[in-house]
């Protein structure tokens, strides 16, 4: 069966510059108008899923003055949104480290019924010293303990998830028993950093299980994903470091025993335009909207120092500390970009608008050859769009990037199923024996 490519496409539709933007509704009902009107047009465009990037925080102080504060939780503002589509995925981002994994659990198994199987979850382990603030926890946890607590947190939310099996419910109302007991798997677990007895009372998932999404990119985070996931979400600049994290991912799942590997969807923002100088003419556009006070507050939590520094001077080597626990491939990713083509600080500043993913700015035609380049080549197995922020541009990918890609016969047409494990061509997790 050939490779069929997966479109995902960021669902946060607030941020830090385009707000300013005259034609821009920034009130709470313009927010929501706007959420709605993004899923509509992405489930127009058939994508597998809306993704939903989170923090556990609003950012540094150095932030405040200048982001937008309508910052919807994402499993409150997906379960709307299933209200309003009927197909596309709702991928959430959830802290496997400050969450516990009993709302985990039951939070997103509650998502994935109410759209009728389209939930997804974005593991991540928190690494923001103002989000561990929030949750009473004692600092942020090392790099590499934080994946042993997702591992584990991980283990108890699939055993809460498989609590009950496709014979539990009995609904017999003459004898007024609706679960067969004996079917009934609690939890009753017990590790090193959480006690949960279980269960959470309800019906196993139309898809199995929500479908888990993790972006790993360090060394231990690269094995946990090859390890758990489903599709990695992940971030790279150029296709060569792409085909080789492809291949690395690869090896690894395979050396792990794994019979198919895990999806891999980077980030790929785009501006497009009907013509080359249209195109050029929309990134201006955003150019003149963004924040580079913003962008420099928010580095802070990635440990990247810029404040103060001179917008229009070299980035200083200071700026970037020689080790961090709190997100190591950012930190590498935002080195990078200080370096290739020796930017100032306003347009260093201006490339972590994106953070160290991909970019492409042209026509239709232009935007779907670097799609199709990355797919063919084994870059990617698809992406997670992010478009400019601004009115019009994801409406514009779905009515002129799409036809180009179905043409050329990468891209559905329809949605085939009516899940997100559908959509994305996996396998349904068998449920526990009796």
């Amino acid at each position: 069966m050939p490779r069929e490519l997966h479109l995902l496409a960021f669902g946060n539709t607030r941020s830090a510059g385009p707000w300013r933007h005259p034609d821009v509704d920034n009130s709470t009902a313009g927010v929501r108008r706007r959420l709605f009107e993004h899923a509509r047009t992405a489930e127009a465009g058939t994508f597998d899923a809306l993704f939903f990037a989170d923090g556990l925080n609003y950012g540094p102080p150095a932030t405040w003055a200048y982001k937008t504060t309508e910052d919807f939780e994402p499993l409150t503002t997906t379960a709307a949104l299933s209200s309003v589509t009927e197909s596309i995925g709702l991928v959430v981002t959830g802290s496997a480290t400050l969450a516990h994994p009993y709302h985990l659990a039951r939070q997103l198994l509650s998502l994935d019924h109410l759209s009728g199987g389209r939930a997804g979850w974005n593991l991540v382990t928190s690494f923001a010293r103002a989000a561990a603030d929030n949750f009473s926890a004692d600092g942020v946890r090392a790099h590499d303990e934080r994946y042993l607590i997702a591992g584990e947190a991980l283990e108890v939310v699939r055993k809460l998830w498989d609590g009950w099996g496709e014979d539990t419910i009995v609904e017999d109302r003459a004898a007024g028993i609706f679960n067969d007991v004996n079917s009934i798997r609690p939890a009753d677990h017990h590790g090193r950093y959480f006690d949960v007895a279980g269960p959470i009372g309800a019906a196993r998932s139309p898809q199995g299980q929500p479908v888990l999404f993790q972006a790993g990119s360090s060394d231990t985070g690269r094995t946990f994903a090859a390890t758990h996931a489903e599709v990695i979400f992940t971030s790279h600049g150029n296709r060569g470091r792409a085909e080789e994290f492809y291949r690395q991912i690869h090896q690894e799942s395979r050396r792990l025993g794994r019979s198919k590997p895990p999806l891999i969807t980077p980030s790929l923002r785009y501006v497009v335009g009907s013509t080359d100088e249209e195109a050029r003419r929309a990134e201006r556009e955003e150019y003149e909207y963004f924040s580079p006070e913003y962008q420099a507050g928010w580095l802070l939590e990635v440990d990247v120092d810029v404040t103060g520094a001179d917008l229009d001077g070299p980035v200083p080597a200071s700026a970037f500390p020689d080790h961090t626990e709190t997100h190591q491939t950012a930190l590498a990713g935002y080195r990078h970009l200080a370096s290739d083509g020796n930017p100032s600080v306003r347009e260093f500043l201006y490339r972590t608008v994106n953070g160290w993913g991909a970019a492409v700015v042209g026509t239709p035609e232009r935007i779907a050859d670097e799609i199709e380049e990355w797919f063919t080549a084994g870059a990617a197995d698809g992406f997670v769009l992010r478009d400019t922020g601004l009115p019009g541009q994801s409406a514009l990918f779905v009515e002129q990037v799409v036809p180009v890609l179905r043409k050329r016969g990468l891209f559905r047409h329809e949605y085939s199923g009516t899940t997100l494990r559908s959509h994305l061509g996996l396998d349904v997790p068998q449920g526990p024996a009796r």
